[in-house]
């Protein structure tokens, strides 16, 4: 793996611990100030896309130009980013934060199928294997085995369709360095139309009071930039140098994320069998990790990572990738 693709990898792991943290606001804004699922949403968007636009204006506002023939393609997954938080809003609503982090990590399955298609990706028996530990990691975190967790058929099923909402997430990102759209334009109108669609069906009156004080201010900003803006914008850029398949299957480590959070923050028991777990997840991103150089020098004869193609396409080069 070379310098950027580490990075690359790093960036994946920190933004998994930053969503993992989501908790902390939503159940703020869930159940302290009793907004629904949508209304915690909106705040996330509007907060993260004020950000950016304040930040693309100051330094890249270049970024801010996009084609007309994309428009569909930006609305369609800031649809799919909007639907994966409100399916995992509900979800947390219903059944513990863990395993709503659980079940949404059933995102990689979804990308590799996915990926095996648009991207003719590999789908090697390491990848399997990974995705197994990972998986077994994940249960083990949750406590789901030895019934430490309460669930019922509205949380699971929102959960599951939370993990593939976010799974073709990470695949818009992957269509749009194909297609040229830089990784800020991508970030920046995906939220924005995400958060167009939900403003009509808000209270927000409801969502004002919400944030209007110093807590509400200081969750807001937490949501909308610690746990939003910043993650996604390292997935953004991760996308330009990782397959799909890999991002999603590194940030698994999310769940134990949510684990450290939950007992740090809310007192979560954290037993031997989470801890287990926690390692397992973290051996499945090294075994990842380690796999994807080799891979692409047995298939290419050399390593070319994704944004050196795009660099290429960029500057009006032809050459053979």
């Amino acid at each position: 793996m070379d310098d950027k693709s580490k990075l690359a990898a790093i960036a994946v792991a920190m933004s998994a611990i930053m969503f993992g943290s989501l908790g902390i606001p939503i159940r703020y804004f869930q159940q302290d100030c009793g907004l629904p699922p949508l209304d915690s949403v909106v705040i996330r968007m509007s907060v993260s896309a004020t950000g950016l636009l304040i930040i693309i204006m100051l330094f890249a506002r270049d970024q801010l130009k996009v084609r007309l023939k994309d428009v569909p393609l930006l609305a369609l997954f800031g649809g799919f980013k909007l639907l994966s938080d409100l399916t995992l809003f509900n979800a947390q609503n219903n059944i513990t934060l863990c395993l709503a982090t659980l079940l949404q990590m059933t995102a990689p399955y979804f990308v590799m199928i996915f990926s095996m298609f648009l991207f003719k990706e590999r789908l090697t028996l390491k990848k399997m294997i990974a995705m197994a530990v990972g998986s077994v990691g994940c249960v083990l975190v949750t406590g789901i085995l030895f019934g430490e967790v309460d669930a019922n058929t509205e949380g699971v099923i929102s959960a599951i369709l939370s993990g593939l909402f976010f799974g073709m997430f990470f695949i818009g990102n992957r269509v749009a360095v194909d297609r040229d759209i830089r990784p800020g334009t991508t970030l920046f109108y995906t939220t924005v139309f995400a958060d167009l669609i939900a403003l009509p069906f808000i209270n927000h009156a409801d969502v004002l009071d919400a944030v209007i004080d110093q807590k509400g201010a200081v969750m807001a900003l937490s949501l909308g930039i610690l746990m939003t803006l910043i993650p996604y914008y390292l997935i953004t850029w991760s996308s330009l140098h990782l397959e799909p398949a890999i991002s999603s299957m590194i940030s698994t480590l999310e769940v134990g994320a949510a684990a450290v959070v939950g007992y740090v923050v809310f007192r979560d028991v954290l037993t031997v069998s989470h801890v287990i777990g926690i390692v397992l997840v973290l051996s499945s991103i090294i075994v990842v990790n380690a796999k994807i150089r080799t891979e692409y020098i047995k298939r290419y004869g050399k390593y070319i990572s994704p944004l050196h193609k795009f660099r290429l396409k960029a500057f009006g080069r032809d050459e053979d990738v």
